[in-house]
């Protein structure tokens, strides 16, 4: 589908001071059970979907903060997130350079996406198991 035919996709932080715009499928929109993903979002798991960092449009954008961490596989990881409010909003790593991959839980209207995958299964917590109709994988999808 072109971006151009696609609907326009909304959705900021809690606070209102971030909001971001796109239009285009996202590239991938996944359940990750990695335990820093686990500790972002104080819960069992985060829902993200991956779109081209072009596509996006962020308003507010001084106002987010940014923690980066070298993950176990040696890149960097950036989590952004609403300086005002704490909401995560963003991740940026270096294995995915041109994407942006934005929390599912931020969208204004998130009925739309569909999770194909669920991935960090290995490190998923026993109280949030993954959905066994998705695509497993025990890391990062290839």
């Amino acid at each position: 589908m072109s971006q151009s035919n696609s609907p326009l996709r909304t959705g900021g932080c809690l606070c209102g001071v971030v909001r971001y715009r796109f239009t285009g499928e996202p590239v991938a929109a996944v359940h990750c059970h990695c335990r820093d993903c686990q500790r972002v979002t104080g819960s069992g798991f985060a829902t993200v979907f991956g779109v081209e960092s072009e596509a996006l449009v962020i308003e507010g954008a001084e106002t987010l903060g940014d923690f980066a961490l070298q993950a176990h596989t040696g890149q960097t990881v950036t989590r952004q997130f609403c300086s005002h409010c704490g909401s995560a909003l963003f991740t940026k790593a270096d294995n995915n350079p041109g994407l942006l991959w934005i929390k599912a839980g931020s969208l204004d209207e998130s009925d739309w996406l569909e999770p194909t995958a669920s991935c960090w299964t290995g490190s998923a917590a026993a109280w949030a198991p993954p959905m066994q109709d998705l695509e497993q994988y025990s890391g990062n999808p290839s």
